[in-house]
């Protein structure tokens, strides 16, 4: 029998990429950011417009996308749905220039059972010929073939039109009833 696939997005799926822009907002202006994680909350609504252009460059920074926590369950809840399906880490990488080294070796500390085989390192995702992808951006989710399910981000709440997975116990209860 042929396992299920499964494409799994890194950032603010798999990291908390929010945290990263709190923390390096922070950091740059001295001033706490915590709206940010509030739903339906974005840069775009939530950083004052003088300061917008400037932490819209924050992934573009050589340490971005180093070094990012890792959301909770999520290394359990993945090594557990390998034993049942085929597991992929799909992630953007082609548009940051400094982030697919960091993410790549983020995905070696955390996620050494992940052979590098099974890491797609990509742009669009409509490529992507697995089952299911798992996703906070509408974008990626919009164009895919196979089950969108979007994981819940403060950026993504107003989404209606996919399966919502709210956190990794979620994503556990969904994939290994």
């Amino acid at each position: 029998m042929t396992k299920k696939s499964i494409a799994i997005d890194m950032d603010d799926v798999m990291t908390d990429a929010v945290g990263r822009f709190i923390e390096l907002y922070q950091k740059e202006f001295n001033e706490d950011l915590p709206d940010l994680r509030l739903p339906g909350r974005n840069l775009d609504n939530t950083v004052p417009p003088e300061r917008l252009a400037l932490v819209k460059q924050f992934p573009h920074r050589h340490d971005f996308f180093k070094d990012m926590d890792l959301q909770e369950n999520c290394q359990e809840v993945v090594r557990r749905l390998q034993e049942k399906y085929e597991v992929y880490i799909a992630t953007a990488a082609m548009e940051f220039e400094h982030c697919l080294t960091h993410k790549y070796n983020w995905l070696k500390q955390h996620f050494p059972f992940i052979s590098w085989t099974h890491i797609i390192f990509c742009g669009h995702k409509n490529i992507l010929g697995t089952d299911y992808l798992l996703d906070d951006a509408e974008r990626n989710l919009k164009t895919f073939k196979g089950t969108p399910l979007v994981f819940t981000a403060p950026h993504n709440t107003h989404l209606t039109a996919y399966t919502r997975l709210n956190n990794w116990q979620e994503v556990a209860d969904y994939f290994l009833k």
